[in-house]
C-alpha cells in the first residue's frame, strides 16, 4: 500500500503545473509529449512543454516562482526542467531554439541564481538577478541584458553582459558587445546597433550614422519606457508588458 501511494505521489508531482500562459495575442501551440495543444490564455504548463508561436504572435508565461517569460513570433521555447521549493535546491532549465524571448527572473533567480539556465541554439545563459532577452536567427544570436547581469557560455568562451549591454554570437565567434541607454526603446537602440555594424563594414557614412544615433536617444517620457519596455524583436511594433498582467495592469497589445 505504501509503495502504491508513493508511486501515485511521484506520478502526480511529475505532472504538476509549473505555470500558466498569462497573455496571448495571435496563435501558438503547446507541444506536450506526442500531442500538440492549442494554446489559450490561462492554460496550464507542465515541465517539458515546448511553446511554438506563429507569425505576429506574442505570448507571456508566468511560472509558479514568479519568473515571467515573454515569447515573440515564430519562436520555439521549452521549459525543460523546473522545481521550486523555496530553497537552493530549486532549479530552472529553459531552452530557446529560435525566435525571440525575454525573461524576468522570479524568486528562484534570487534564491538559486546558479541553478537558473537558458540554453539557446549556440550558447548557455546564466543569471544574477536579472531581466534579459535573446533573439535567435539562423546566422546569429543577439543577447541583451536590461538589469542585473548575465553570463554567456559560447563554445567554452565566457562573457559577462551587464545591464544596458548586448552581445552578438555568430559562427565567426562572440563579439560586438554594445551598450545602450536603459531608458531608450530597445527597437531604436537595436537599429543604431545594426547601423554601427554597417558603418564598420563601409556600407554607410559617418554622417548617416550620426543621424541614426541621434534618433536613438532617449525620449522625454522615460517613465513610459520603464513601465512598457520594448523588445528588440523587429516584428513587434508595440510595447508588451514584461511584468505579470493583473486586473490593475491590463494587457497591452
Amino acid at each position: 500500500m505504501i509503495k502504491i501511494i508513493l508511486a501515485l505521489f511521484i506520478s502526480v508531482s511529475a505532472w504538476a503545473g509549473i505555470g500558466n500562459i498569462m497573455a496571448l495575442k495571435g496563435e501558438a501551440t503547446i507541444e506536450r509529449a506526442s500531442k500538440s495543444i492549442h494554446a489559450t490564455s490561462g492554460a496550464e504548463l507542465l515541465e517539458g512543454d515546448t511553446i511554438l508561436t506563429k507569425a505576429k504572435t506574442r505570448l507571456q508565461v508566468m511560472l509558479t516562482d514568479g519568473t515571467v517569460v515573454t515569447i515573440g513570433p515564430n519562436s520555439s521555447f521549452s521549459f525543460d526542467e523546473f522545481s521550486f521549493d523555496g530553497t537552493k535546491n530549486s532549479k530552472l532549465s529553459m531552452r530557446a531554439e529560435r525566435g525571440f524571448f525575454r525573461s524576468v527572473t522570479g524568486k528562484l533567480g534570487k534564491i538559486a541564481p546558479e541553478r537558473f539556465k537558458v540554453k539557446t541554439a549556440s550558447a548557455t545563459i546564466g543569471i544574477r538577478g536579472t531581466d534579459f532577452s535573446a533573439e535567435i536567427s539562423q546566422d546569429k544570436e543577439i543577447i541583451t541584458c536590461y538589469s542585473g547581469a548575465i553570463f554567456v557560455d559560447f563554445k567554452g568562451e565566457f562573457s559577462e553582459v551587464n545591464a544596458g549591454s548586448m552581445i552578438e554570437l555568430s559562427p565567426q565567434g562572440m563579439g560586438l558587445k554594445h551598450s545602450f541607454s536603459k531608458n531608450t526603446p530597445i527597437k531604436r537602440s537595436m537599429r543604431a546597433f545594426q547601423q554601427e555594424e554597417q558603418k564598420q563594414e563601409g556600407k554607410i557614412s559617418e554622417s548617416e550614422l550620426g543621424e541614426i544615433t541621434q534618433q536613438a536617444q532617449p525620449q522625454d517620457n522615460e517613465e513610459q519606457y520603464n513601465q512598457k519596455p520594448e523588445t528588440n524583436d523587429p516584428t513587434v511594433d508595440e510595447p508588451f508588458y514584461i511584468t505579470p498582467i493583473t486586473e490593475d495592469r491590463p494587457q497591452q497589445y
